[in-house]
């Protein structure tokens, strides 16, 4: 594990400790036309509204929102993470041009639990849990994981107590099935990951070529 990030999490980890969708998720298994060139999103069914409770990168006040639907177990969510993020946070977050807000998707029990534990530390926090996550993903997306990320929060200052009252926290397993069933019934996100630029929709994105085209493409709309 980064020892850097680990050492970022242990300082910065504020754990706020308070139904049923633990139980819900842990029932599934793992394994569970553009001006631009090159865009090859789709009219969006609708627009996500941004809540205050969301975790963005980038300025609030961005021209173009990107809306990320993902599974911290995902593979192709990890893809997205740690090579095509980097370059989109470059050219369009760094510079102020796009924000880009994270929601949970969990696919199985194990990223459902994963995605409470970055729930439970503070906003300083949240984006080294997501990033310690992604990176170790091959050790805790497995069946019984939920030890391995327990050994994860332990790293990060987490005792044991603090995270089982983390898993079994009604609130926060609720607020992440509502933002679940919303996507699903509401925006029809039926994949990992699924993301949502302005009011056009890009799924299935394995490099950086149709975020750029699509970004370009919101971009020159609010001129």
């Amino acid at each position: 594990m980064n020892k850097g990030v680990l050492v970022g999490l242990i300082v910065l980890v504020l754990v706020a400790v308070g139904v049923g969708g633990w139980f819900y998720y842990s029932s599934k298994s793992i394994g569970a036309g553009s001006a631009v060139p090159g865009d090859v999103s789709e009219k969006a069914p609708a627009v996500p509204t941004v809540t205050p409770e969301d975790k963005f990168l980038g300025n609030a006040d961005a021209p173009v929102t990107i809306v990320e639907y993902f599974s911290l177990g995902c593979p192709h969510c990890k893809n997205f993470h740690e090579n095509i993020l980097p370059k989109l946070k470059a050219d369009y977050i760094d510079t102020g041009k796009v924000r880009l807000v994270f929601r949970d998707f969990p696919l199985d029990g194990v990223s459902y639990g994963a995605a409470l534990l970055t729930r439970c530390v503070n906003d300083l926090a949240y984006f080294p849990m997501v990033d310690t996550l992604f990176q170790e993903q091959d050790k805790w997306h497995v069946q019984g994981g939920i030890e391995q990320i327990r050994t994860i929060a332990k790293s990060a200052g987490i005792d044991d107590s603090t995270f089982q009252a983390c898993l079994d926290d009604p609130a926060r397993k609720e607020k992440i099935k509502a933002t679940q069933d919303d996507a699903v019934n509401t925006l029809k996100v039926d994949s990992t990951p699924t993301f949502f630029i302005d009011d056009r929709v890009l799924k299935g994105v394995g490099d950086y070529a149709p975020f750029k085209a699509a970004i370009e493409n919101a971009l020159a709309a609010k001129q």
